[in-house]
């Protein structure tokens, strides 16, 4: 840092006030400009955020209707698989049943076993 001399006549003094000011002038405006800057980018993020917001209420409402559609396949899905466990054993009765009824119209009918 570099020391000045201090003034010594009152217009060397009224000259370093001055210069002072102004300098500090120029600090007050770029912190205004800083600040100004902050406030716009805040006005932005303000803006992107609502509509960020408002983004995810509709991806919300959107994936409850999926899982209310998937929720609904899993029911489906439940019943198709007790159907299929009943299908093995309807099958061995249905077997059984026709097995029954060939024999019962080859005996009406008078056919023998070879």
């Amino acid at each position: 840092m570099v020391e000045e001399a201090m003034p010594r006549t009152p217009e060397e003094f009224n000259n370093y006030v001055a210069q002072e000011l102004r300098a500090g002038d120029k600090r007050m405006d770029e912190i205004v400009k800083t600040v100004s800057a902050i406030q716009l980018e805040q006005a932005s993020a303000k803006v992107l955020l609502a509509e960020n917001t408002e983004t995810i209420k509709e991806i919300k409402t959107d994936t409850a209707d999926m899982l209310e559609v998937f929720e609904s396949w899993k029911g489906a899905m439940r019943v198709m698989e007790m159907i299929g466990k009943l299908a093995k054993p309807m099958g061995y009765i249905v077997g059984l049943g026709a097995s029954v009824g060939a024999f019962w119209a080859a005996m009406k009918s008078g056919v023998s076993p070879k």
